[in-house]
């Protein structure tokens, strides 16, 4: 067995596991209804692999194994998977919030809840200085 092939599928087998295990509901998780609040989880997927491998001769010495094809292949693959939960999307009354469970991004939720008001107020007083 030639170690590029093996190689090759010991990946295709370790990404397809991967693949099928994680999809867009993992990161974006299936909304959680009650009378009027709609809650939309958001969390962080991190994935880790390793794969290795080589052959081996079957013979102890190099005269016996001169035929290309008289080695063996030793191989393995190992890999990590984490879900984390970030945030959560919130929707209530009409408004919809970020609830994050990291500070930074509660930060920018409360710069954006703002700014639409802040706009407002700036036109209102725009507009009040056109009119004087």
């Amino acid at each position: 067995m030639r170690a590029t092939g093996s190689i090759q599928n010991i990946m295709e087998t370790t990404l397809d596991t991967i693949k099928g295990s994680i999809d867009a509901n993992t990161i974006i998780g299936d909304p959680i209804k009650t009378d009027t609040t709609v809650v939309v989880p958001i969390s962080k997927v991190t994935i880790g692999f390793g794969i290795g491998g080589g052959e081996y001769s079957k013979g102890y010495k190099e005269e016996i194994s001169k035929d290309k094809n008289d080695t063996n292949f030793a191989g393995g693959s190992a890999g990590a998977v984490s879900i984390q939960p970030v945030a959560f999307v919130v929707v209530e009354d009409g408004e919809t919030r970020l609830m994050s469970l990291d500070n930074n991004i509660n930060m920018i939720d409360n710069i954006l809840t703002i700014t639409p008001k802040v706009i407002e107020k700036l036109q209102k007083l725009s507009q009040n200085n056109k009119q004087s």
